[in-house]
């Protein structure tokens, strides 16, 4: 009997599977076969998903709200994100500028299919979001990095990246991987040439809530477009709010933008189900105090990280949000194991401790750390690896 081998598409061999989730089920296979690994590389909070979300979803579900709904979200729950908006970044918009979609990375997948044509350019600062380039590529276009400052924006970096094929320019802050936030200043001038070029911005705003030496976080929108002219805002229920099983995201844009979504989402999986939309508002209208608890919470376990980790890693920058560090790995470590991958490959078999090179987000030579875990965890796993090097 002749077997035969599948020929996927180019679309699908031209991109990689998400290496952060592949070294996951690596991680799965340790802690299957009894190893006990301490998890620094999940970008996901250990704390249970607020009880007051839970709630009103269990009620949602008792309450019938199983049925189909609204492809760009239930108005109670656009109405509710426009006026977050409107609050935290003074923008001039309302529902109508709110979509609702299935997590963040089905609204940059679906912005990339809606904004790109073949061979467009979609500049990617780094360090960078693994599946930022991967959907691009997944819509025909071509990713194009520039460097930053060690994470730090450079406009003038960006200005030198442009070309009449640039689309979009994708930001990231506070960034994942380096826990930097990127200067008002420079956005401004980022968001001038983007206006000036008739270019988009994406403004991935995953990680606003979790901002530890300001008290408001600031995007694109917020500094300079508060009409959405050329700002696209992405932003998650994930990272927030303890939500990442629940799938839900959002984008806030321009109208026409929207209209857009609408028509490419109707074909590919509808609305979201109410139910989680239900969640999604309880979240927003406890946002107050869940993001006050996160906040100190994150910033107690950044301050014991960043310290321990600096003992191991020297050149290790302080994180401004999110809960990650991005330290950089000296010299004589890479000539000893020859790479990023080697070296996290080694504290993984040695320390138990997993964590990922910098070299899945665009900068070799670095690891990322998430410190989304115990104080424990963070003092044992730290320990363990500076015993191991």
């Amino acid at each position: 009997m002749k077997i035969t081998t599948t020929k996927f598409a180019s679309r699908i061999q031209n991109v990689s599977e998400s290496k952060s989730v592949q070294l996951a089920s690596v991680i799965a296979g340790l802690k299957a076969q009894g190893e006990e690994i301490i998890s620094f590389n999940v970008g996901e909070p250990d704390f249970p998903t607020p009880k007051v979300i839970i709630e009103a979803t269990k009620k949602a579900l008792d309450e019938g709200d199983t049925r189909y709904a609204l492809v760009p979200g239930q108005p109670f729950l656009r109405e509710a994100i426009a006026s977050k908006l409107i609050h935290d970044q003074k923008l001039s918009i309302s529902a109508k500028n709110v979509f609702i979609s299935n997590g963040s990375k089905q609204i940059l997948y679906s912005l990339f299919q809606l904004l790109c044509n073949s061979n467009d350019e979609v500049i990617i600062p780094t360090p960078y979001w693994v599946s930022f380039p991967e959907a691009v590529k997944l819509a025909g276009a071509n990713p194009v990095f520039v460097e930053t400052n060690r994470g730090r924006l450079d406009a003038d970096i960006i200005e030198k990246a442009i070309t009449p094929r640039t689309k979009i320019i994708i930001l990231n802050s506070p960034s994942n991987p380096s826990g930097l936030i990127y200067d008002c200043g420079e956005i401004k001038k980022v968001l001038a040439m983007a206006k000036e070029n008739g270019i988009y911005i994406i403004s991935d705003e995953a990680y606003e809530a979790l901002v530890f030496e300001s008290k408001q976080f600031l995007g694109p929108a917020g500094i300079a477009d508060q009409g959405l002219e050329r700002t696209l805002i992405v932003q998650s229920f994930s990272k927030t709010f303890c939500m990442t099983g629940f799938r839900i995201g959002y984008v806030a844009a321009n109208e026409e933008i929207i209209a857009g979504l609408n028509k490419f989402q109707s074909h590919v999986c509808g609305n979201i189900p109410v139910f989680i939309q239900k969640g999604a508002l309880a979240a927003l209208e406890n946002e107050d105090e869940i993001k006050r608890y996160m906040r100190e919470e994150f910033t107690k376990r950044r301050d014991l990280a960043y310290s321990l980790c600096k003992e191991i890693f020297s050149d290790t920058p302080k994180p401004q949000g999110a809960f990650y560090l991005f330290p950089k790995i000296q010299d004589e470590l890479i000539l000893k194991f020859g790479s990023d991958e080697a070296l996290a490959l080694h504290i993984l078999k040695e320390a138990k401790v997993a964590l990922l090179p910098g070299s899945y987000f665009g900068v070799p030579g670095t690891l990322r750390v998430a410190f989304a875990n115990s104080e424990e965890n963070i003092k044992k796993g730290l320990s363990a690896i500076k015993d191991i090097l």
